[in-house]
């Protein structure tokens, strides 16, 4: 992503943010607990509301791709891959998340805010989680890390003119 491109609330998104958002992403698909916790290090409210925002472009793409494939989305499966997933966490957040994903296949919006409403790096958390649970039920392990691989590379040139 480059320094110039705006998120969903207007404001303009870092490279850093884009690359913690998809370092968190990669680390929980990967179920790399060190991978995530790197991706998140040091985040302050700036760089967490950055992420926050590369984040939820990363699911409603997903979510969109989802759809676009009709592939049906078994609560079993998506609470099966969460617990998988959700094994890279931070031992804080490992519960949150999990019980955040499960209310989320299940449809009960209500416990789905409540697991994380009052933490915002929380929010992050489960927010990759999703985004990785749902690229696994997509394409797999490797074709979702190289589909990530792909999504930096492109984001990365975005910003750069082509050549003359």
């Amino acid at each position: 992503m480059s320094d110039g491109q705006r998120g969903a609330d207007g404001r303009e998104v870092s490279a850093a943010a884009a690359d913690r958002a998809l370092g968190v992403v990669r680390g929980y698909a990967a179920r790399d607990a060190a991978a995530v916790t790197r991706a998140l290090a040091r985040v302050g409210e700036a760089e967490r509301q950055q992420t926050y925002a590369v984040l939820g472009g990363l699911l409603r793409s997903t979510l969109a791709l989802v759809e676009l494939t009709g592939r049906e989305l078994r609560t079993g499966d998506v609470v099966r891959l969460a617990d998988e997933v959700a094994a890279a966490a931070p031992t804080a957040y490992e519960f949150t998340v999990t019980q955040a994903v499960r209310a989320w296949a299940s449809g009960d919006r209500e416990a789905f805010r409540s697991a994380h409403a009052d933490d915002p790096l929380g929010d992050l958390h489960v927010t990759a989680v999703l985004v990785a649970l749902l690229g696994l039920a997509l394409w797999g392990r490797e074709t979702f890390l190289d589909t990530l691989r792909a999504y930096e590379e492109v984001t990365r040139t975005l910003g750069v003119p082509p050549d003359a």
